[in-house]
């Protein structure tokens, strides 16, 4: 008897020792939803989505809630349990000239502190991914992971990943027959190699603009490329930390003035082009290790192609959230080749994962793609669930 006792408070104390909270966060002063907003402690991260919501689940007591320009909350999920569902971040004030524009080369410095800020060892991390396809403004894929990556280094031109994926939810349809504009997601290897790769520009490619101020420690740098008809330029920003050097944030976004100017790849009966793309990677400060890593990553892309005279306009998404950083790297094991299309992995569905997890959300259109009757005659539809 004693020993089910015993058995029992341990369970009851695992239970209890997981702390949960859900909450929306608004700018105080305009009551706009703040959408990718940090929540952390020294354990777990998550972000706010596009409506300001997030659900934040820890063992840690701790909670901290943070934005670029916004002053800091700091609390407790003790104290978040007694407050009501919306939580406001109030705007940072301060006066232009009470800040001092730095003279140095601050994206020279951010350089010249990357191998101080960011891992440049082998180190694992937890993650969740969304992918998103539509053809012509219809949803036709959706692809959700949960998993782990282990990367050799953060930073490079080159860096080497492998991945555990541990949950995987996805659905799709496809038209039977050979499709010419049959539109294929990347590899994972492919979509994790974007991320990180657009630190170090070069200044004989690209012009730097003079510093914008966003707070008493964050500096923005634009850039934009010396040759306006180069179609392979972007144009874009870093936002700085002036005590570290360390990038907060990366913009990095087509050019409008050559969109007219990107040739098409031509195949036999299509010929397409990407004629839009928006990337953003937001990074936070591991507190355990000192370390940067990249909490939060977006890519969108819209790619134009034509077969015959029909135009057919695909928009394709990823949004990376990082969830433990910097987590156990000796618990790795890779199961799945990273080289493979997003869509050609199998990992098997687990229900109760998907109906308990917060990280992303299927929204009304998803639930009703995924609802909607498919014509078996003209559609593949390809699922786990």
């Amino acid at each position: 008897m004693k020993a089910v006792v015993c058995i029992a408070l341990v369970c009851i104390q695992c239970v209890v020792a997981q702390h949960t909270t859900s909450k929306y966060l608004l700018d105080k002063d305009t009551k706009a939803p703040l959408r990718a907003a940090t929540i952390h402690n020294t354990n777990d991260y998550t972000i706010t989505n596009d409506d300001g919501h997030f659900v934040f689940y820890s063992a840690n007591d701790s909670v901290t809630i943070k934005m670029l320009g916004y002053e800091t909350l700091k609390t407790t999920f003790k104290a978040l349990s007694r407050t009501k569902d919306t939580l406001y971040l109030t705007p940072k004030p301060f006066q232009l000239d009470e800040v001092t524009l730095s003279n140095k080369n601050i994206l020279q410095e951010a350089y010249n502190h990357a191998s101080t800020n960011y891992p440049m060892e082998p180190f694992a991390e937890d993650f969740f991914l969304r992918c998103i396809l539509k053809r012509n403004g219809e949803l036709v894929k959706i692809e959700d992971f949960s998993g782990r990556i282990k990367r050799d280094k953060l930073l490079g031109a080159k860096k080497n990943f492998s991945f555990q994926l541990l949950n995987m939810r996805k659905f799709g349809i496809e038209k039977k027959g050979m499709r010419a504009d049959d539109f294929n997601l990347p590899s994972l290897n492919d979509l994790f190699q974007w991320w990180s790769n657009v630190l170090f520009l070069s200044p004989k490619e690209y012009r730097f603009s003079g510093l914008k101020v966003i707070d008493e420690t964050h500096q923005q740098v634009s850039h934009n490329p010396k040759n306006e008809e180069d179609n392979k330029s972007s144009i874009g920003h870093f936002i700085i930390n002036t005590d570290d050097y360390a990038v907060k944030e990366r913009i990095h976004k087509i050019n409008p003035k050559i969109i007219h100017k990107i040739p098409y790849t031509k195949k036999l009966f299509i010929k397409y082009r990407t004629i839009d793309y928006f990337y953003k990677e937001k990074c936070e400060k591991d507190t355990k290790n000192n370390k940067y890593f990249i909490a939060n990553a977006i890519v969108n892309a819209k790619v134009e192609g034509y077969v015959g005279e029909e135009r057919i306009v695909y928009d394709v998404s990823f949004e990376l959230i990082v969830t433990h950083p910097f987590s156990d790297l000796s618990t790795f094991k890779a199961n799945v080749n990273g080289k493979k299309e997003l869509f050609k992995l199998e990992v098997p569905y687990n229900k109760e994962f998907w109906k308990t997890q917060n990280q992303l959300p299927l929204t009304n259109e998803m639930r009703n793609f995924i609802n909607k009757p498919h014509n078996p005659k003209e559609y593949h539809v390809i699922s786990n669930f």
